[in-house]
């Protein structure tokens, strides 16, 4: 048998897609670190630089705002010169910036750290979604989107308890930041090392894997099975697949996608940034104690949004639509019961409606993420879902701000009821957007 047979043929059931998507799972892992670790120690940071409620949400918000447009420049540049060089300059930024928060002084520091984290981190999830998309066909895409979205569902599970127990160990806040950011260069050591934006582009990779990577593209003439056998996508091939934004913005579809992520990430972010104050002051949990406790909604997450990609991929063959519906509407009732707990209340509910809330409400990202690449094209996945981000962390930056503003304190402590009623309606207008989702494939004609 010669080479060419013998590269045209897959003997195991390993793809060098599975190492790219471990990669950039840890890599977004550890990026993800500073946020989750940031609001688990909220509460000494506040104590430390006189940091009031209104002071927390309002650096969240600077972050957000930020954050979203970001996302939408990046995903145009991955587009247009490659994802590889966006990730770099994110991690190194990252870096940087992390170990910067270690020396905060004051408030007004406080929020310029965040408007610039938030120019610089919203350069990280855009190019890392772009990969798995080209490098994963639709049949495997939710699973590959779903493993990368583990990186903000399971980080908070164990973040909070890593961030919180070093802090103990260290007795302050400020050395959790430094390490952190030296933990950073090792996935930018693997991604210079091991990633490359496409399939083609890594030589020892057989035909066979190029092909499953390509199989869409294959299967509808956009790509010929000449071109993978020369290793080499043309540049007029991949002009062809593009899809200008006006069109995508037009599509039937999209806008329902777009408040699908605005209500995730308004969800996302309102629990991520007060649900370890919110245990801490309501249930009176110890800072360590807090930390286990917040792990549980991110935890059970990974659990739904492990479930919600295979049956997307496999069950319903990549129709998105179906799981991103179930999401929002098991998260809705379990987000209305959590307004309602107080003090007292038995460790068994609150464990329950943790759990239950968090395993819906983490759902809908593996689905969602691979529309825009299944709907369009990987080729324009970057224009598309950074345009979709913008608006979704544009509305993320609000929730932990309004939410600030609804945490009232009285002589008993603060009441978080209407903070969560809030997350609740963002849940309402998630289900309301689901249902009105398409999952027919872009063309011409459309």
């Amino acid at each position: 048998m010669n080479k060419e047979n013998s590269n045209s043929s897959l003997i195991t059931w390993w793809r060098y897609r599975y190492l790219i998507a471990s990669i950039l799972f840890f890599a977004y892992s550890i990026q993800y670190l500073d946020r989750i670790k940031t609001t688990a120690l909220i509460p000494l940071i506040m104590d430390s630089i006189h940091l009031s409620h209104a002071d927390v949400g309002n650096g969240i918000f600077l972050m957000l705002i930020f954050y979203g447009p970001s996302q939408f420049i990046s995903g145009i540049i991955c587009d247009k010169y490659g994802a590889k060089k966006v990730l770099i300059f994110s991690l190194i930024g990252w870096s940087l910036l992390t170990f910067w928060m270690a020396f905060l002084q004051s408030r007004d520091e406080w929020y310029i750290r965040n408007a610039l984290f938030g120019i610089f981190i919203g350069t990280e999830f855009i190019p890392s979604a772009r990969l798995l998309s080209r490098w994963f066909p639709s049949r495997q895409r939710a699973r590959a989107q779903s493993s990368l979205s583990w990186a903000w569902i399971l980080t908070p599970a164990w973040a909070t308890i890593v961030a919180t127990q070093l802090a103990s160990f260290f007795g302050s806040w400020r050395p959790v930041f430094i390490v952190v950011a030296i933990i950073g260069l090792v996935p930018l050591a693997l991604i210079i090392w091991l990633i490359k934006d496409r399939p083609e582009q890594v030589k020892h990779l057989s035909l066979a894997e190029i092909k499953e990577s390509y199989e869409d593209e294959i299967s509808s003439g956009v790509i010929s099975s000449d071109e993978i056998n020369r290793r080499e996508v043309s540049t007029q091939t991949i002009k062809k697949a593009q899809i200008p934004l006006r069109n995508i913005l037009t599509y039937r579809g999209f806008w329902a996608i777009a408040f699908v992520d605005i209500a995730s990430q308004m969800m996302y972010w309102g629990v991520v940034s007060w649900s370890p104050t919110y245990l801490k002051d309501v249930f009176k949990f110890s800072i360590t104690g807090m930390g286990f406790w917040a792990s549980i909604y991110f935890a059970a997450g990974v659990l739904g949004a492990y479930l919600s990609s295979i049956i997307s991929d496999k069950v319903m063959k990549s129709k998105r639509k179906p799981m991103i519906v179930i999401s929002f509407l098991g998260t809705l009732p379990f987000i209305v019961i959590l307004s309602q707990l107080h003090s007292g209340v038995s460790h068994a509910v609150i464990l329950l409606v943790l759990s239950c809330a968090g395993f819906f409400a983490n759902m809908a990202w593996g689905p969602f993420l691979s529309w825009p690449a299944d709907v369009f094209s990987p080729e324009v996945y970057g224009t598309a879902m950074g345009f979709v981000n913008m608006l979704a962390y544009i509305g993320g930056a609000f929730a932990p701000l309004i939410m600030s503003r609804l945490i009232r304190v009285g002589q008993v402590g603060p009441d978080y009821t209407y903070a969560w009623i809030f997350i609740a309606c963002a849940a309402f207008v998630g289900f309301i957007a689901s249902c009105l989702v398409k999952d027919k494939k872009y063309s011409q004609a459309n």
